[in-house]
């Protein structure tokens, strides 16, 4: 067993890319890291990493173990915490993805809350706007809004989400408020990805206006909403406060017509382990 905890820890020191970034995922001193690594390599007899003061190498020996044993290890962690799972105890790493701007509360105080419940499980959580190989980048849980049917990943609908397009009271004061897309100016607009998402879930395959402001987050859209910069389309959900205060209305109401999926997505129905099954009902019953 002690030779499977040292491999492991080789494992996550070549993922987390140095001893340090592997000390802070495995929640052990750094030199227990750096023990375990040496204690292997005597062990097999070869050097595995090459060490400087700012990154590691992989020698060829090392490569050759980590790419040969980083499958099977992996297969053994999922049998072992299955039993685990069937007595109720909860324990290991969880990493999730979600968009950059996704709202950082619901999620933080979700992981809390499941951390409470069950103490023995770690979370790394990647915010990003960038499409993750779930498998090669080993993320169980990706939430996002659900663009198209991937067929290596099984999705779970969450909520549907409503959009609109907004604008400041004071602006809406000095431009008049549009009747129809072609009479907007100042559009905000998303980046082109979510652009054309937009225009087509939400629009129905209709056209966005040009745009005198591009925002690569959808935060920023609102920000710049609120500051008076511009009409933005948004989630209504991101603008609740400000509608209850009058800050901001919405308008063209009628061209807002459908609504966004947000989704957890999972790598695949026989990869889903039971933390993370736990984990994905906790955060479904949060957002309720």
């Amino acid at each position: 067993m002690k030779n499977l905890i040292h491999l492991n820890t080789f494992i996550e020191v070549v993922r987390a890319g140095g001893f340090s970034a592997a000390a802070r995922a495995m929640q052990i001193p750094r030199s227990t890291v750096s023990l375990h690594v040496k204690t292997l390599e005597d062990e097999v007899g070869v050097r595995l990493l090459r060490r400087s003061t700012r990154a590691i190498a992989l020698t060829e020996e090392g490569r050759f173990l980590y790419e040969n044993a980083n499958d099977s290890l992996e297969a053994l962690q999922r049998a072992l915490e299955e039993l685990q799972g069937e007595t109720g105890e909860l324990s290991g790493l969880i990493r999730v993805t979600a968009p950059a701007d996704f709202p950082g509360e619901a999620l933080a105080d979700a992981v809390t809350g499941f951390k409470r419940l069950h103490p023995k499980t770690r979370f790394e959580l990647l915010l990003t706007n960038t499409t993750l190989d779930m498998v090669g980048s080993n993320i169980d849980i990706a939430i996002g809004f659900t663009q198209r049917t991937d067929e290596n990943r099984v999705a779970r609908r969450l909520m549907s989400v409503p959009w609109g397009f907004f604008a400041h009271s004071t602006w809406l004061t000095e431009h008049g408020e549009p009747q129809d897309s072609a009479d907007l100016s100042d559009f905000i607009s998303p980046p082109p990805a979510v652009r054309a998402m937009l225009e087509q879930q939400v629009l129905l395959n209709g056209l966005l206006p040009k745009s005198t402001i591009m925002a690569s987050s959808q935060l920023m859209v609102r920000d710049l909403v609120l500051a008076g910069a511009g009409v933005g389309l948004l989630p209504k959900g991101m603008l609740d406060f400000a509608l209850q205060a009058g800050i901001v209305r919405e308008i063209l109401g009628s061209l807002a017509v459908g609504e966004t999926e947000l989704s957890l997505e999972f790598p695949g129905r026989a990869d889903i382990l039971p933390r993370t099954r736990a984990f994905a009902s906790h955060f479904e019953s949060c957002l309720r």
